[in-house]
């Protein structure tokens, strides 16, 4: 199930600046590409990256809001995990903007590589993003581009675009001085009052046979005290528009007693989906934390 290709609505403003520059942003942490390199020998322990306070799987919406994906923190574990899980269980699911609906589990779920399992309520859970079991998590309620007002929405578009302009381009210098497209833009706030802005982009050249592609993701943050926005977390890649990676925001979450501000995503690869944590640390720096192994359904 191909989760991200049904978001094929691309929001696109004319932009009376866009040949203005941007300042250049402070430091921001970037996902990195590591190249294939010769397998280390030495024996390692693997070290999960999951966040233990979200509970022992995550849930993902299925195809109606009565089906629940489950979401294995480990694949080498996951039928033990799933196995432990008790049946009912109580489940609670967030939407993106921020509600909160009680559930249940009632029975194991489908077996094979993409297990999955009905949800009940009374009444009839509404749709929803993300859901846990246990867990010490909050939701994080966001507001979608669709759901701005259009001039808030217009000026938070020039500014992701002024950031993704300061950002590193591919070594050729292909992308430079493309328009940005906006696929998606998320708004929100953090508890201490920094403000949080999220966008996906797009920048295409046409070929004759299949057009090559960047895309970035992209977290600013603005403080209280400014009116600016700066660059915190980026990640940007490039592709043919079939198989390049595409990144959606399912919804935020609040995980554990510190209350790390968490963005769940969902990963798009074209012929598999994966989902994933992007936290914010104590110190303030966005990181990708863990992400899930890659579903083909």
């Amino acid at each position: 199930m191909m989760l991200l290709r049904r978001f094929r609505g691309l929001l696109m403003l004319p932009l009376a600046v866009a040949c203005e520059r941007a300042k250049a942003p402070p430091r921001a942490d970037s996902a990195t590409i590591k190249p294939a390199g010769t397998a280390d020998s030495s024996t390692k322990v693997a070290v999960s990256t999951w966040n233990i306070s979200a509970g022992p799987v995550l849930l993902v919406a299925g195809a109606v809001p009565s089906r629940a994906l489950l979401v294995a923190p480990d694949s080498a574990t996951a039928d033990a995990t799933l196995a432990a899980i008790p049946h009912p269980a109580d489940v609670t699911l967030f939407s993106r903007s921020g509600t909160v609906q009680t559930a249940e589990l009632p029975g194991p779920s489908d077996g094979g590589s993409c297990p999955a399992t009905e949800v009940i309520a009374a009444p009839p859970p509404r749709p929803w993003n993300i859901g846990f079991i246990g867990g010490v998590v909050a939701p994080l309620a966001m507001d979608s581009i669709e759901s701005i007002a259009p001039a808030d929405s217009a000026a938070l578009v020039v500014w992701m675009n002024r950031l993704a302009s300061a950002l590193p381009n591919d070594s050729a210098g292909r992308f430079t001085g493309l328009q940005f497209v906006t696929r998606g833009l998320w708004r929100f706030a953090l508890p201490a009052g920094t403000r949080v802005v999220v966008a996906t982009l797009m920048r295409q050249i046409n070929q004759e046979a299949t057009p090559l592609q960047e895309r970035t993701f992209l977290v600013a943050e603005q403080s209280p005290t400014d009116s600016s926005y700066s660059t915190a977390y980026f990640e940007r890649r490039y592709g043919d528009e079939e198989t390049i990676q595409s990144i959606d925001v399912l919804a935020g979450a609040l995980i554990g007693a510190n209350r790390t501000p968490t963005l769940v995503v969902a990963r798009d690869f074209g012929d598999a989906t994966a989902f994933g944590f992007i936290e914010r640390t104590s110190s303030g720096q966005w990181r990708a934390r863990w992400t899930s192994t890659r579903r083909r359904c």
